[in-house]
Parts: structure tokens; sequence; C-alpha cells
């Protein structure tokens, strides 16, 4: 026994309802920080790093900490060290990493500092 058709097949594309999320990328899949497109923000952030107020999970999953904090930009530790202007310092077992400036965001923040 064969089943009727329902009519003809669309060959276009579904599109998902607008109140469906889109899901989230995982930070491997953010771009990188061009130098040269460097927002205010991506400036704050680096200079927060330089006074030594940022650290980051171990597991990398919470993303970049300010002053203890979580950044309001999930994926602006993980495009800063990508870049190379930030650099994680490993730490003991159980504590969170500590992020320091690489002579690149040194270069490009202009600071009077030397490593």
């Amino acid at each position: 026994m064969t089943v009727p058709a329902r009519g003809p097949r669309r060959g276009a594309a579904r599109v998902p309802h607008p109140a469906v999320p889109v899901p989230r990328r995982p930070p491997e899949e953010v771009a990188p920080v061009d130098p040269e497109e460097m927002t205010p923000r991506d400036r704050a952030i680096l200079m927060a790093v330089a006074a030594g107020r940022c650290t980051m999970s171990p597991d990398r999953s919470e993303g970049l900490l300010v002053d203890g904090r979580p950044c309001t930009d999930q994926f602006a530790g993980h495009r800063l060290i990508r870049a190379g202007l930030a650099r994680l310092i490993a730490q003991p077992p159980g504590r969170p990493y500590t992020v320091s400036l690489s002579p690149d965001g040194l270069a490009l923040l202009g600071l009077p500092i030397t490593l």
C-alpha cells in the first residue's frame, strides 16, 4: 500500500522561528582581536590586565575574571590571548591562572613597563 503525497516538497531551507535562540559559539570559534581594530573595551581590559587585576579559571569555562568577578564580555579574554596580547601564567592546582600582558600587548598600549 502506498501513501499519497501531501503536496510538492519545498526546496528552500527552513528558517528558525525568531523566538528560538541561536546557539552560542564556543570561545575557540570567536575571532581574535586585530590590533588595528581594538575597541575601547579591549583597551580597558588590557589596562586591567596590566594592573594585575585579571585571572582566568583553570578550565577556561568562566572566561576572564576582573577583580574576581566575570568580565561582561565573556569572550574578551580568549580573544586577547589568541591575538597574542595577553598570556596565562599557571598557578598551583585549584587556583585560577594569572593573566599578564605579552610584549605585544605592552607595545600596543605603549606602557613604560618592562618584562
